[in-house]
């Protein structure tokens, strides 16, 4: 619903032009009263024979600042459509090479991607911040660079008209300086504009960056006073949002809060707040983000039943399917193959009897085949090394109906690993590989007099893992398998 502001004056002029179109009124209310306007609802201002388009703050469109017309039914019926997201009528109620044409045209070709001809940069240059736009987020082929982009938006923050549009500006830069990681300038830039006599909305918008800046650069061990500082940001703009209901909005936040209350190792929160968004993106029928909300708390739950807690394991397996609703293989391959990986961990991790055995292995073996149809050896080597070493791991747990089968396979599949995980690249990796190989070592068929072989070939596997890493955990397993071949020497 678009919501137009007007005085009683020109009330009816507008109501007269909004008649004209067919059906229009039932997509759009007139109020004269400013209290009556909905912060959730798209807005347009006819005042003293002006048109004007309020900043748009809750990122419902281009951050394109659309210059005031004097009003016309045509104008305002252009600005309606516009606001409408109804791109095609947009431009029957403007003549080409007007001003109004020109911007509205500028703004729509940001928000779908089409190319941004230099006619239009240069008629949008008369403000720096639309500039700044064009360069950030539109496809312009004299594009500036990333350097001097900040430059742009530092000099548009400090020459701002007024305060509103400065933190309006900074906001845009702020998501640039987050996207490049410059995350300490971003919030030296927040702290700095604190102060500034702005709206509740722009106020908003400042803490909610804060609060992910603040997130993006956390450390282990976490800083408990920094995880309480971001979650109560997070709660504010949650509580701001769902005061105006904007749940999408919300529901973002809920996202990130419930990550923050999963550091501070408050599960319960943790999942109250997921399921919070999850419930807000479906009643806003908002399937993508529905998809990432589920595999957030999917991924949550994997977490807790690996950390000690395995009742977790099957309302996750249910989480990652749900999520495969939204991602599928031919929409979103590559998170597609990212979920059955995960669902294949699962599989071959889940505690059950061992009459359930044979079928939870068939669903690990089938997700981990999905995840490799994907994930292929030539595109994404790095990945397909991963679960190449991950398969070959669950491989060796799996039941003793085809034990020796799939041993082979598992030493395959590791020797597949190490093709990539070099001694170079990934000496991490390498040597996790090589200590996961040597417990599959112990469990392969010996053909009789190739003993020694075989302890020499596990021996060297040792060595080089002693000239990979530091790691204690790993040296310690490393110090582990070097006695156990010891003794087997002394044997043999």
């Amino acid at each position: 619903m678009l919501t137009i502001l007007t005085t009683i004056s020109h009330w009816q002029d507008v109501k007269n032009a909004i008649a004209s179109v067919d059906r229009l009124d039932e997509l759009v209310s007139i109020v004269t009263n400013a209290d009556d306007v909905q912060p959730s609802s798209k807005w347009i201002i006819v005042d003293n024979n002006i048109i004007s388009k309020p900043l748009d703050w809750h990122d419902t469109e281009p951050p394109y600042i659309i210059a005031s017309e004097n009003y016309t039914d045509n104008n305002l019926l252009a600005f309606v459509f516009y606001s409408l997201g109804n791109h095609q009528k947009v431009f029957e109620y403007t003549s080409e090479g007007s001003s109004l044409y020109n911007n509205l045209l500028t703004a729509t070709n940001i928000q779908f991607g089409y190319e941004i001809s230099e006619e239009e940069y240069e008629d949008a240059s008369i403000m720096k911040h639309n500039q700044c736009i064009i360069n950030h987020y539109g496809n312009y082929a004299n594009r500036v660079t990333l350097e001097q982009l900040a430059q742009k938006y530092e000099d548009a923050v400090e020459t701002s008209e007024n305060d509103e549009l400065k933190i309006f500006t900074a906001k845009q830069y702020i998501n640039l300086l987050i996207d490049v990681q410059q995350f300490s300038k971003a919030e030296a830039l927040i702290h700095s504009l604190e102060n500034s006599a702005i709206s509740e909305e722009a106020k908003n918008a400042l803490n909610v960056q804060l609060a992910t800046v603040m997130m993006q650069q956390l450390e282990m061990p976490f800083d408990n006073e920094k995880l309480i500082t971001i979650q109560n940001l997070f709660q504010n703009g949650i509580t701001f949002y769902e005061k105006h209901h904007l749940k999408v909005n919300a529901g973002l936040l809920l996202i990130d809060a419930s990550e923050i209350a999963n550091y501070q190792q408050d599960f319960v929160a943790s999942k109250d707040y997921i399921n919070k968004a999850i419930q807000y993106f479906k009643e806003e029928n908002i399937h993508e983000f529905l998809g990432e909300a589920g595999l957030r708390k999917a991924t949550l739950l994997y977490t807790w039943s690996k950390n000690g807690q395995p009742q977790y394991y099957k309302p996750a397996i249910n989480a990652f399917q749900d999520t495969l609703k939204v991602f599928k293989r031919d929409t979103h391959p590559q998170k597609f193959a990212d979920i059955h990986h995960k669902m294949a961990l699962i599989y071959s991790e889940i505690p059950v009897s061992p009459d359930e055995k044979p079928m939870w292995t068939a669903f690990c073996a089938s997700s981990f085949k999905e995840a490799l149809a994907f994930y292929t050896k030539d595109e994404y080597p790095y990945e397909y090394a991963m679960v190449s070493h991950n398969y070959a791991t669950a491989l060796i747990n799996f039941p003793e109906a085809k034990l020796h089968n799939n041993l082979e396979k598992s030493f395959g599949l590791f020797e597949e690993a190490l093709q990539i995980r070099t001694a170079e690249q990934y000496p991490f990796e390498r040597a996790s590989t090589l200590i996961n190989q040597l417990e599959l070592y112990w469990l392969l068929h010996n053909e009789t007099g190739h003993e020694m072989k075989r302890l020499e070939e596990m021996n060297a596997k040792l060595n080089e893992i002693k000239t990979l890493v530091n790691d204690a955990d790993m040296l310690e397993k490393v110090a582990f398998h070097e006695t156990k071949l010891q003794s087997l020497k002394t044997l043999l």
